[in-house]
């Protein structure tokens, strides 16, 4: 008798055991749209290999870390979120993500930068699964391509200016500091310096040395020499170029749509070789996945990301949401490597630097809005200006710690 009611206790527990297994849930936060659709479809087939339950819930990317820290601690949060890496600095400084193990990640089949984009402090905290940045879009039956120096494309597109008949060479945001950082950057100057450890220093910024300053007077010359007149935003050049009538514009990844809607016969570039032999270096955004501190399936929801990420599953996803990959393996493919759009938007992140991810960045848009605003309007030399917006981001991070 006590023989069988072992045997049955026995294949009870078993069945407990793996009834609890297979009900396992990993809660996504995830924005709509295409990568919501991603997640789904691949959430079955994780189901369908492992048993664990994908449980997809659509959260606005830029409302997930205020959603968290209230959903998190009252045991309502997900397990994984999905955002853009530049929204890190807070949610990690408030405790709301968990430390990866960097011992259980092959951190070397992902980019340097967009790994990098992933750390706080010197730790990591998310798995990259796709970059973006901003690169030249020209339309092919006006020029073939784009000059190999920078001084050649100016001369190019300055030629193609026929402000009388509303056609353009060549416009963007000159107002704009995440489209101008690249050249700021690529003549020496930035935002927030390193410490050794690779995190970034708040007390060390480099925007108004003497590349700050040289690659400013580069910009105001794009005003000065007729190129870009006032009044050239960015919906203002969208609309001219898929109207045919601009040669160049500088944009994203996320316009594709637009761009194929046009029926322009577009391609794209990397910016060109500055004159100090030096490449513009965009700001890079780099798209990760983290997992909640506050997640009881830390270890299950680190898994079913690292499947989410490996080669075969980051080109599928490439392939369906048209996103740049985080992988240098799948960069390297030769499937990928044939588009040549894709391709261009991937050389030029390559050779970007991702947007700071710690809280004080958010001081630094305003200030250097306004400096290239006075500098394009030609209200102030940049010898003047840039230091007086330095000063201003000072002040306002003092502001932050009070």
């Amino acid at each position: 008798m006590k023989t069988c009611f072992r045997v049955v206790l026995s294949v009870l527990l078993v069945f407990l055991m793996s009834f609890s297994a297979g009900a396992t849930k990993l809660v996504v936060w995830q924005s709509s749209g295409p990568q919501e659709d991603f997640i789904n479809l691949m959430g079955k087939i994780y189901e369908d290999e492992t048993g664990i339950e994908i449980e997809v819930q659509p959260v606005d990317q830029l409302s997930q870390d205020d959603k968290l820290a209230l959903d998190g601690p009252a045991g309502k949060g997900p397990d994984i979120m999905a955002w853009p890496h530049d929204q890190l600095g807070i949610p990690v400084m408030q405790g709301l993500l968990w430390e990866i193990p960097e011992d259980q990640v092959d951190l070397g089949v992902y980019s340097d930068t967009a790994v990098q984009a992933m750390r706080v402090g010197g730790k990591l905290y998310g798995i990259p699964y796709a970059v973006e940045t901003t690169a030249l879009v020209y339309n092919k039956d006006i020029i073939s391509e784009i000059p190999e120096n920078f001084d050649e494309f100016l001369d190019l597109v300055i030629s193609l200016n026929r402000p009388e008949e509303n056609k353009y060479g060549f416009l963007a945001n000159l107002e704009d500091f995440y489209y101008m950082h690249g050249i700021i950057a690529g003549y020496g100057g930035y935002v927030f310096d390193r410490n050794e450890d690779g995190s970034l220093n708040p007390d060390d910024i480099g925007l108004a040395n003497e590349g700050a300053i040289e690659a400013m007077k580069l910009i105001r010359s794009f005003r000065t020499s007729g190129l870009m007149p006032e009044g050239s935003t960015y919906d203002v050049a969208m609309g001219l170029f898929t109207a045919g009538d601009l040669a160049v514009t500088l944009t994203g990844p996320w316009e594709f749509d637009n761009l194929n809607k046009s029926g322009i016969n577009y391609g794209i570039a990397p910016l060109p070789k500055l004159e100090n032999g030096n490449y513009p270096k965009q700001y890079m955004g780099v798209k990760g996945y983290y997992i909640s501190n506050f997640s009881e399936n830390k270890e299950e929801a680190l898994k079913f990301i690292l499947w989410l990420t490996s080669k075969e599953n980051n080109y599928r996803q490439h392939e369906l949401t048209a996103i740049i990959p985080a992988r240098e393996d799948v960069i390297d493919m030769p499937e990928f490597r044939e588009d040549e759009n894709y391709r261009a938007f991937a050389i030029q992140a390559g050779r970007g630097e991702p947007m700071p991810n710690i809280p004080e960045m958010s001081q630094v848009w305003e200030p250097m809005i306004n400096a290239l605003t006075f500098v394009v309007n030609g209200d102030a030399a940049p010898e003047e200006v840039l230091p007086v917006a330095v000063q201003q981001i000072r002040e306002n991070i003092e502001m932050m710690k009070k």
